[in-house]
């Protein structure tokens, strides 16, 4: 994409390449006002149709009234024009120095005490936004971002609102293709109306991919999305306890039967507990 701008915004310098997805890059840039460095998500010009236009839109007023720590803070946005004259619209968001879940997990399972790290961050943003009455309905690792905050913890934000839909929003047909379908729940294979439980379902797969390494429903996407209609996620015998109950839950095919985001919350805050008691008792010994 070419733009007739030395600098975005008139501010925003773009410096590398940090992302890149099916309708947007995302870059690592200055902001000459304020002398920081941020994260300049551009919708890519293929993606700038009519639907693509009010989906930034819808993005841009989403994140704007959305605060928490488990979210990546919107700073800005605006539109340029690119050298064939098409919009260009950007996002500025704070610069999280750090990979996303997916490159992370292309290195292996995480650590029992960093998956509940990051699910306990990931389960407060969830329980936040959705007492906000949005559903983000794209919940996968690639939308994951994780940092350390200085000592051992692992700290989390989710990202990329841009097929996000208030709780009471009707899904339309382009909707009932929207998400990534290695995550999608049972409602959204099925296209119906999805709710806040939609986005628990599809934490709980990202979760059981943290502790295994592996995908729940592998294969292409067609087969994978049909399988969940009729079962569970495998959950391997290695997982058990206070994990089994959680996954089980959080993944049940009927959205009635899930916990909601704030109950997975508090089961995380207390095996984080427990994972603490355990380390001090070793340190004891």
């Amino acid at each position: 994409m070419t733009l007739h701008l030395g600098c975005l915004g008139g501010r925003y310098r773009l410096l590398e390449k940090i992302g890149l997805g099916s309708m947007a890059v995302v870059y690592r840039a200055i902001d000459e006002l304020l002398e920081r460095e941020v994260a300049v998500k551009v919708m890519q010009s293929a993606a700038t149709n009519d639907a693509e236009l009010r989906r930034s839109d819808a993005e841009v007023k989403l994140l704007a009234r959305l605060n928490h720590y488990g979210l990546v803070t919107l700073l800005d946005a605006g539109t340029e024009r690119s050298a064939l004259g098409t919009p260009c619209i950007f996002l500025v968001m704070e610069l999280v120095e750090g990979p996303d879940l997916r490159n992370r997990l292309m290195a292996g399972p995480l650590a029992h005490s960093r998956t509940v790290q990051v699910g306990h961050d990931v389960t407060q943003a969830l329980e936040y936004i959705h007492r906000k009455g949005v559903v983000h309905r794209d919940i996968k690792p690639a939308n994951i971002l994780l940092f350390d905050d200085g000592a051992t913890r692992t700290r989390a934000k989710l990202t990329d609102f841009g097929i996000a839909r208030m709780a009471e929003s009707a899904l339309t047909l382009e909707d009932a293709v929207s998400g990534t379908p290695a995550y999608l729940s049972p409602e959204q294979v099925r296209g119906e109306p999805v709710g806040p439980e939609s986005d628990v379902y599809s934490f709980g797969l990202v979760l059981l991919q943290c502790l295994t390494g592996e995908l729940a429903f592998p294969g292409p996407p067609l087969e994978s999305a049909v399988r969940r209609l009729t079962q569970a996620p495998p959950i391997p015998e290695g997982i058990g306890g206070a994990w089994r109950e959680l996954i089980s839950g959080m993944t049940a095919m009927d959205p009635a039967e899930r916990p909601p985001a704030a109950a997975a919350a508090v089961a995380l805050q207390r095996m984080m507990a427990l994972e603490v008691v355990a380390d001090v008792s070793v340190a004891a010994v």
